[in-house]
């Protein structure tokens, strides 16, 4: 009998820290996250910008090709 009613406490416990942890999500990236990419990589960053983030810079660097900067915010 004790050992149900720990069982229960701990399954209790367990499900109220998983949904208490939901609010501890990023859930402005998992929005940028969700949302279909952009055809540029500074639309791309514009749009990082709309979704609350002050500042992004990005350097890419291709094989064969100049490396380039790209900034917003």
């Amino acid at each position: 009998m004790k050992k149900k009613q720990l069982l229960r406490i701990f399954r209790i416990a367990f499900i109220m820290a998983s949904i208490s942890f939901l609010w501890f999500v990023p859930w402005i990236l998992v929005k940028a996250w969700i949302l279909p990419l952009p055809d540029t990589v500074q639309e791309q960053l514009n749009e990082g910008i709309e979704h609350g983030f002050d500042g992004m810079i990005v350097y890419v660097d291709q094989a064969g090709k100049p490396p380039e900067f790209y900034a917003a915010g």
